[in-house]
């Protein structure tokens, strides 16, 4: 199976119960209150983490 995210959208391709499974998963990350809009922007834009390194 493959997926493609952008922006604004994802792209799943493959089997039926792949892309059903894949679903499933992302459901259960998200939430049930999540739109799909709002999933696509967090995967493309991931909260940004602050490096702790030596200064």
């Amino acid at each position: 199976m493959k997926s493609y995210i952008a922006e604004k959208q994802i792209r799943l391709v493959g089997k039926a119960w792949e892309v059903k499974r894949h679903l499933q998963l992302m459901l259960k990350q998200g939430g049930p209150n999540i739109t799909l809009m709002d999933y696509a922007a967090g995967l493309h834009n991931p909260p940004q983490r602050k490096h702790l390194g030596n200064k």
